[in-house]
């Protein structure tokens, strides 16, 4: 995966803690615990704790965070005139999500059926009905569940909008304000080291820390 920062501003580069993102990493990994097995007996507890309710609404919009991981995740990210920076909670984060306008949040929510043209200024499916024709038959090829939740989403974006954000609230009530609690003060602290690693010794070098699978092209060829 290549991202291009190009001429992006030193003071924009920001190593921060995103509940919101975050939350998305436990979903995934509720998913799918065994690509995580050092989270195996958390995430067995918590699914077993799930009220059914819960649990049904989950499954229904797993295609958000199982196989792809989805920009109504990062919000702080699309809005737009915003600073780039994430809440100081998952209400702000949520807060955030709202502010991004309905052509960018249905792109991030239907990121699964487009991602070869995301991100690269196709028509927003909402006002093309060609993106609304392609969108619809991908969704269908990945199954039933899927193609309810974009066929919703394309007539009334609002609703689906307002589901989520109560799904986020309720998967925050049931398990997640516990996990944020516990692995915030440790995530934070890894924050400010990186800072403090790219005010020291340069983005090269903080970005490698971040995993030895993200490096710092210089020649701008990757």
């Amino acid at each position: 995966m290549h991202i291009d920062i190009a001429g992006l501003p030193a003071d924009r580069v920001v190593f921060a803690t995103s509940p919101l993102a975050e939350l998305g990493l436990a979903l995934h990994a509720l998913s799918e615990p065994g690509h995580h097995p050092g989270l195996h007996g958390w995430a067995t507890a918590t699914a077993a704790a799930l009220e059914p309710d819960l649990a049904d609404r989950m499954l229904e919009a797993e295609f958000l965070w199982r196989n792809t991981f989805s920009d109504v995740f990062m919000p702080f990210a699309g809005v737009r005139g915003g600073d780039g920076q994430t809440g100081s909670g998952l209400a702000e984060d949520l807060d955030l999500l709202d502010k991004l306008d309905d052509e960018r949040f249905v792109g991030a929510a239907l990121e699964f059926t487009c991602a070869s043209h995301y991100g690269a200024g196709s028509p927003s499916p909402l006002d093309d009905p060609a993106m609304r024709e392609r969108a619809l038959d991908l969704a269908a090829a990945r199954g039933p569940q899927q193609m309810d939740f974009t066929r919703r989403l394309l007539a009334d974006p609002g609703s689906v909008r307002g589901w989520i954000r109560r799904l986020f609230e309720d998967c925050d009530q049931a398990f997640f304000a516990d996990t944020w609690r516990r692995v915030s003060v440790q995530m934070a602290s890894d924050a400010r080291h990186k800072t403090e690693l790219l005010r020291r010794k340069g983005l090269a070098d903080a970005v490698g820390a971040v995993s030895p699978a993200v490096t710092l092209d210089r020649t701008g060829t990757r």
